[in-house]
């Protein structure tokens, strides 16, 4: 009777009201009839665990025995240190549902792990009473899925159990790596899941090798799985070849292949900015039948963004959409961040309106992308009216947009602004990392308090961060900017000392501190060190060698370095090829300065602007006319900026052949990017005074080009505009108009054209002439229209020749 009323109570109670009434029935009459008179959360007063443990066994063939068991076992409350008996009774009915229903063993399991007494008690109850109650090793399988432990299962295989092998993985993936590798060698049991969980672990802990070996000795067969593993392996190795073979060997197998480990390889690519190579990985993968997932759209539009190609990025964007594919905010933020890095701010705010119009959740990542692209070009106010929308909207800044907002106050000088807010930042709870004090040493060793931002080093120690290589890289260049060197070189020795190895930067940032300060010599025996310590140093190393040799004319010295790095196999870039030919114009050695121009165009590089320059100077004085102005127009076409003097060089020539249209062609772009370079060198007040002055130039050029056709035409005048800046170049001033006229022709002088000197055009300070000055209009003042041309008013002094 007792039992009966336990059970009901049991049943009604894991009924939830859906079918208590009929599970009763079947428990009997009697039960029916305590509905009403039994509290059914009270255990029977004279009910013990005793009699619950004897009564089990006596419900193994009840119907729903899964349903009642655990309602039933609760019913006897546990206390702080669970009864034997009770303990027993959960270990007996875990049995007992194991084999009908291993769901609700599990949650027994669950529970009966959850007492306060320790694992080990209820683990030797369950032993003790599996060969009595159940003769199936499910029971001790559900055990280690809930308490998955290395000494239960050795536990278990002493007493003669043989747990599943995915029983054992469950354990095996939880253990650290000394640990797994030891329980994977007692395994008496492989499958390739057991191989991939340990291939995982040794490729985190960066043991490739072991890896390696692993994967070729593999007594079962890897599966796909097994090869995404190690293709994501060597893709961050950045071993892209041995990745692609990979994939190769995959596909030979007959393995169905998947987006996962295409994704690694195709993420490998954009990193390395080889997005075209990624689509082609991309058709590929649609060729084999392979569909494609938001997450390789997601991959590919953010190496499009890296690379600036952001109508490409728009593109897959765009196709993803039309696949149905749903666009999460990892893909909305991987455009923003594009966006950011091109300097399409605008954009990229719409862009976070559309993740908010569709319900995206727009979380702290995406808006710190946004925030630390403002503070990347210096707009402060909108960085912080980001921050405060976020704020608004609930989202809490972390660390690294406190970061982003304190590097862009150091980025303009505002050093005791970023201190403050990262006082803030520690009053709210956020510990400043190591890129937040890396941001602010950066900070102050621009705005040159270089003390200070030692001092913070010490501070960032004594906090418990300890200083990195790119601490010490940015004090060390800031040093090396000051002309330290001995204080940098001394830095650099504490950083070896500490065991900080520094980067190739660093000795880069070390080489062009002694290049500046003229120790060329110095610089060479860092060198030599640099490859005494097996460390290599790359292209812009050699550079700024080869860079400061050149500027002190020692060109013998600038091909031995050169040679040096051709057999250190040090790949020259433009950078080096532009240092080597303007080195050889200033030496006049043109068959060499040239060599290097033929070899530079063969790789694909391109000339700079002083390059161009510098050719152009040394093949017109060496009587290669054809070939400079050859260079000249593919300058000109490239719009790069002509020195004034070439310009000057190009204006005589042409007047010279009587081809006054070039002429004054190229007088209107000498003095265009004459003004346009006065205007970026101006301050912004003064910027809407010099557009009026260059509108009042281009009325002028248009008054003398029809002054001239005139002149020309009818009484031999010819006239040329030449306009010079002020002594202050941040100051913007009336010009100096200066025209110059000549008499009608003699028939000497048309014999003798071609040897007349046209006046010198650059811009330069002219002198005054007041004895010769007819009125000419006067610029126009702020606010003023533009007067007439031929009119009269302020005068401007003028000189005829």
């Amino acid at each position: 009777m007792l039992l009966r009323r336990a059970v009901a109570a049991a049943a009604q109670r894991s009924s939830r009201l859906s079918h208590s009434r009929p599970l009763l029935r079947r428990a009997g009459p009697a039960c029916c009839s305590l509905i009403t008179t039994t509290t059914t959360t009270t255990t029977p007063r004279r009910l013990g665990r005793l009699h619950l443990l004897l009564a089990l066994p006596l419900l193994a063939s009840h119907p729903h025995l899964p349903t009642i068991l655990l309602p039933l076992l609760l019913l006897f409350p546990s206390g702080h240190r669970p009864h034997p008996h009770l303990l027993q009774s959960f270990a007996v009915a875990a049995h007992l549902a194991a084999v009908r229903d291993p769901g609700a063993a599990r949650a027994i399991l669950v529970r009966a792990l959850r007492f306060p007494s320790p694992h080990r008690h209820f683990v030797e109850q369950f032993i003790s009473t599996y060969k009595a109650f159940s003769s199936d090793p499910v029971s001790f399988d559900l055990l280690l899925l809930c308490l998955p432990s290395a000494p239960l299962l050795r536990r278990l295989r002493q007493y003669g159990v043989s747990p599943s092998p995915e029983s054992c993985n469950a354990v095996l993936c939880r253990l650290p790596l000394d640990e797994a590798v030891q329980l994977f060698q007692e395994l008496p049991e492989k499958n390739t899941c057991s191989y991939n969980i340990l291939l995982k672990a040794l490729w985190s802990a960066g043991l490739i090798k072991d890896a390696r070996q692993l994967f070729d000795e593999m007594a079962s067969a890897p599966d796909v799985v097994t090869y995404g593993i190690m293709v994501h392996g060597y893709c961050t190795l950045g071993e892209l070849e041995t990745a692609v073979k990979l994939l190769s060997e995959m596909a030979t197998r007959g393995l169905e292949l998947n987006p996962v480990a295409y994704t690694s390889v195709i993420a490998l690519l954009c990193d390395k900015g080889q997005v075209s190579d990624a689509v082609r990985v991309v058709e590929d993968m649609v060729m084999h039948g392979v569909v494609l997932d938001a997450v390789v759209f997601t991959t590919v539009m953010s190496g499009f963004c890296r690379k600036g190609d952001l109508a490409a990025a728009r593109n897959w964007f765009d196709e993803m959409l039309k696949r149905g594919l749903a666009a999460d905010g990892v893909t909305y933020t991987a455009l923003i961040n594009g966006l950011c890095r091109a300097g399409e701010l605008k954009e990229a705010e719409r862009v976070l309106q559309e993740m908010e119009d569709k319900g995206l959740d727009v979380d702290v990542v995406t808006y710190t992308v946004l925030i630390d692209g403002y503070c990347k070009v210096g707009k402060m106010m909108e960085a912080f009216l980001v921050h405060n929308k976020m704020v608004q909207k609930r989202v809490t800044p972390n660390v690294v947009t406190y970061t982003a907002l304190s590097d862009g106050l150091c980025k303009q000088g505002d050093v005791r602004a970023a201190n403050e807010l990262l006082h803030e930042m520690c009053n709210k709870g956020l510990e400043l990392n190591i890129f937040t004090y890396n941001s602010l040493i950066n900070g102050l060793c621009k705005a040159g308090n270089l003390e200070q931002a030692m001092r913070t080093m010490i501070d960032m120690d004594e906090a418990g961060l300890k200083p990195d290589v790119y601490t010490y890289t940015t004090i060390i260049g800031a040093l090396c900017q000051s002309r330290e060197l001995d204080r940098a070189h001394s830095l650099l020795q504490e950083m070896l000392d500490k065991g900080i190895k520094p980067s190739i930067v660093t000795y880069n940032v070390l080489m062009n501190g002694f290049c500046m300060s003229g120790r060329v010599e110095g610089g060479k025996r860092l060198l030599e060190w640099m490859l005494e310590k097996n460390i290599h140093p790359n292209t812009t190393t050699y550079n700024s060698l080869m860079k400061q040799s050149c500027i002190e004319k020692n060109m013998k010295s600038t091909t031995e370095i050169y040679k040096r790095m051709l057999s250190q196999e040090v790949v020259p870039n433009e950078n080096t090829y532009n240092i080597l030919i303007k080195g050889h114009c200033k030496a006049r050695n043109m068959k060499e300065a040239l060599y290097f121009h033929s070899e530079m165009i063969e790789k694909g590089f391109r000339l700079n602007a002083s390059s161009y320059n510098a050719l152009i100077r040394l093949l017109n004085k060496k009587k290669k006319f054809t070939e400079a102005r050859r260079l000249f127009e593919k300058m000109r076409k490239e719009r790069l900026t002509a020195e004034p003097d070439v310009y000057n060089f190009y204006i005589d020539l042409s007047f010279n052949e009587d081809n006054l249209e070039s002429s004054l062609a190229l007088c209107d772009e000498l003095v265009e990017v004459t003004l346009v370079k006065s205007i970026a060198d101006t301050d912004d007040d003064f910027a809407e005074e010099h557009i009026s002055i260059m509108r009042f130039h281009e009325e002028m050029w248009r008054f003398l080009h029809i002054t001239d056709a005139y002149g020309m035409a009818h009484h031999g005048y010819y006239a040329i505009c030449k306009i010079t800046s002020s002594s202050s170049a941040c100051l913007p001033q009336d010009p100096e108009i200066t025209l110059v006229s000549t008499a009608p022709l003699s028939s000497a002088s048309r014999e003798n054209r071609t040897h007349r000197r046209r006046p010198n055009i650059a811009p330069r300070r002219t002198t005054r002439h007041s004895q010769h000055t007819p009125e000419i209009p006067s610029l126009p003042r702020r606010h003023e229209s533009t007067p007439n041309v031929l009119g009269n008013s302020r005068t401007a002094s003028a000189t005829f020749v």
